[in-house]
């Protein structure tokens, strides 16, 4: 299909294969490393936003 569109792309059947590849392996990736992941980091994680920051150091301010 890519080949009507544009003539000069009889050669890239791989590199399309390649790209759909790449983004299936990240995408399982991304889900097995959620599924993954320890319940004491995602609270930790979850709490960020919500911390004092006074026990940082704030560069001297």
């Amino acid at each position: 299909m890519l080949s009507r569109i544009y003539p000069g792309a009889d050669g890239l059947q791989f590199f399309q294969g390649l790209s759909l590849v790449l983004f299936f392996l990240v995408f399982v990736g991304a889900i097995v490393m959620i599924v993954t992941m320890g319940k004491g980091h995602i609270d930790k994680m979850s709490n960020m936003p919500l911390e004092s920051g006074d026990d940082h150091n704030n560069g001297g301010l």
